[in-house]
């Protein structure tokens, strides 16, 4: 059901892989943080790994724009934060060294690229809402916890200072209780930058292939923060790989019990569905999803899938052209329809769509190329 994607993807692979400009780029840096009263070990590595993937990030987009040949519309400084978002997800931080003396978290990191590989991902995931905002706000979440972090460490100087002047026995119980509450409330925000450090490794394991280590991240992230919707989502997404249909559902069905108006849950779990050969719940699901957004193509695309199965090929028809109709670019639409024609043995609607599909296709390749410099 994939191929028109996969066909793309593959056309990339290809052209990247003869191409002579593959090479790497290896990014090394250390970093020590200094822990403060508020820190024990675990909060010190933490604090210390997270700075240190910001720094590698932040060398690594600053390189990737400046490889790139096109001019960026708008505001560079929101495109460097997407570049370092999407970044953020598909390169793996390395850890070469770390030690701990108590007071000090010396740790000693690499991130190595191929930039043209990085380019073409970077292009992939831009052209994914849906992840781009689900990398986007992962990067968000650290930024806060990071900040929130940082006030709390001052407001602790701060209630120090005043138990060590102060002679005044209720005045000091009450400095000791506010001591205790900025602790618990440290200790979350640390909590928070520990589960979007697992979340992330969990997307460098799923990008690179390895599955059970990909649930395994996601799962530690689950056990810190049990409401983190894009964890369970892309744990669904990993079990959706393994053909761990049941499990797939589960993982979404968990998404939409936090965000019952979560569309792109619903979606991916009538693909599951459908994998399953279980149509019925399949466009239950798609149905659902269109009810939350009625301008979302996939959840048309599927709903099509899905009448197609069933042999409903008109239905399906109708579904792949509302899909059109809200992203004319859609070439997967343009294929499946295609499918839907060809099986009615309405062959010259059937070619015209794959027509369609096939240039659409071959645009998007073009628009990568453009986008990285080379001509065609």
């Amino acid at each position: 059901m994939k191929h028109v994607q996969k066909h793309i993807l593959f056309c990339l692979l290809l052209f990247m892989a003869g191409s002579a400009y593959a090479k790497q780029k290896n990014f090394t840096r250390e970093y020590t943080y200094q822990a403060s009263e508020m820190d024990s070990k675990l909060s010190s590595r933490t604090n210390a790994t997270t700075e240190m993937r910001n720094i590698l990030l932040r060398e690594v987009g600053t390189f990737i724009r400046s490889e790139q040949q096109t001019s960026v519309q708008g505001n560079t400084q929101d495109y460097a934060e997407k570049i370092e978002a999407i970044t953020a997800g598909i390169v793996e931080m390395k850890v070469l060294d770390e030690k701990w003396d108590g007071t000090t978290y010396y740790i000693k990191a690499e991130m190595t690229i191929d930039p043209d590989d990085v380019n073409k991902r970077i292009a992939e995931v831009l052209n994914d809402k849906q992840k781009t905002k689900e990398l986007e706000d992962s990067r968000k979440r650290v930024r806060e916890a990071e900040s929130e972090s940082a006030k709390l460490k001052k407001e602790l100087e701060a209630v120090q200072k005043q138990l060590a002047a102060e002679k005044n026995a209720h005045n000091r119980a009450l400095a000791e209780k506010q001591s205790k509450t900025l602790q618990a409330s440290y200790n979350k925000q640390v909590d928070k930058l520990s589960a979007e450090e697992y979340f992330t490794q969990g997307n460098n394991a799923f990008n690179a292939g390895f599955y059970a280590l990909a649930i395994e991240y996601y799962q530690k992230a689950l056990v810190i923060d049990p409401n983190y919707a894009d964890a369970y989502n892309n744990m669904g997404a990993v079990y959706g790989e393994q053909k761990n249909y049941t499990q797939a559902i589960s993982c979404f069905q968990k998404v939409i019990n936090i965000n019952p108006n979560n569309a792109e849950a619903y979606a991916a779990m009538a693909t599951a569905y459908n994998a399953q050969g279980n149509y019925t719940q399949a466009i239950s699901c798609c149905q659902k999803s269109i009810a939350i957004n009625p301008n979302y193509a996939l959840a048309y695309r599927n709903l099509g899938n899905a009448y197609i199965n069933q042999k409903n090929y008109p239905q399906a028809i109708s579904c792949f052209q509302k899909a059109i109709n809200i992203n004319p670019n859609d070439a997967a639409a343009y294929g499946y329809m295609g499918a839907a024609y060809g099986s009615q043995g309405n062959y010259t609607q059937a070619i015209s769509c794959l027509q369609k599909a096939a240039r659409l296709e071959n645009a998007v390749a073009q628009e990568f190329l453009r986008n990285n410099g080379y001509s065609w």
